[in-house]
């Protein structure tokens, strides 16, 4: 069988989340990520199942609906919280509802490096929102000195951005949880949304957002929140030509679209900086560029 295949702790994992009410896409996704083959997976998500006979003890109404609010994202087992998983997203449809009714659409997806391209994130008048909001605040961007940990301006990043707390507006609340519900990653394991501007020229040169563990400079970001897993970049507007976001060893790149999000994973299954996530913000050639940027943590960021 291949439940008993498992370690003991991800079969309790399995058959508590398949009495939550937990679909079986985003149990297989899981176990992908914690190491597990596709088929022993597959098998034992169905042995568990079922195993769910009428006569056996169900959930009670008020575990249902707790789970219906979580949108049955599933708990993961402590082996697993300690290896850092990745946020992941339902890829079976083609579109996803979010709980505030925001209908978003899968319009590309990678496995290697996890990429997952979507349409309709925001609404027009959310970019137009959030544009407005950061105009207010912007200043020169800056990147993290790796010896220091401090922040500083750097030649490689020329943009100006605005830093917005978790939950300082209805409009970021809002759009933080639509993200979380979507990449089943709450919130608090979020840092703040940055806003960011590129005019003519402006760039982003290749670079990682994961902290490198072995210099000295990451070790003061670690502490708070563990390492950065995922980014989801928000496009806020249309660029006449250039600002797209490439990633250099793949090959591959997203041009900005109004509304448009693009999700990429920092870490692998297993939780380890992975380097094919190597991204660049390519130069603007015509227009300018609105992106919005939220970090993702391996735990809760304060």
């Amino acid at each position: 069988m291949s439940l008993q295949q498992l370690k003991p702790e991800w079969q309790t994992w399995v058959h508590e989340n398949v009495a939550r009410g937990c679909t079986a896409a985003s149990l297989q996704e899981l176990l992908l990520q914690g190491g597990h083959a596709a088929a022993v997976a597959a098998q034992a998500i169905a042995e568990a199942q079922a195993a769910q006979r009428p006569g056996q003890a169900q959930p009670s109404a008020l575990a249902r609906l707790a789970a219906r609010a979580q949108e049955q994202a599933p708990l993961l087992p402590g082996a697993a919280q300690s290896a850092g998983l990745r946020p992941f997203v339902e890829l079976q449809a083609n579109s996803l509802q979010a709980a505030d009714g925001q209908r978003v659409h899968i319009a590309a997806v990678l496995d290697h490096p996890h990429i997952v391209l979507f349409e309709q994130m925001l609404k027009p008048e959310e970019c137009e929102q959030l544009i407005a909001l950061a105009e207010t605040r912007l200043s020169r961007s800056t990147v993290v000195d790796e010896q220091l940990g401090e922040a500083r301006a750097h030649a490689a990043r020329t943009s100006a951005g605005a830093w917005f707390q978790r939950g300082e507006s209805e409009l970021l609340a809002r759009i933080e949880a639509r993200l979380a519900a979507l990449l089943h990653w709450p919130v608090e394991r979020g840092e703040g949304m940055q806003v960011l501007r590129y005019g003519v020229g402006g760039e982003y040169r290749a670079h990682y957002d994961y902290f490198n563990p072995s210099l000295p400079g990451s070790q003061r970001h670690l502490q708070s929140g563990g390492q950065r897993v995922g980014t989801c970049i928000l496009y806020l507007d249309e660029v006449e030509a250039g600002g797209g976001t490439r990633f250099p060893s793949l090959g591959f790149e997203v041009r900005p679209s109004r509304g448009a999000a693009l999700y990429f994973a920092s870490v692998d299954g297993q939780g380890v900086e992975d380097p094919a996530s190597l991204h660049a913000g390519m130069p603007v050639i015509a227009g300018v560029k609105y992106i919005a940027t939220k970090w993702l943590r391996q735990r809760p960021y304060v």
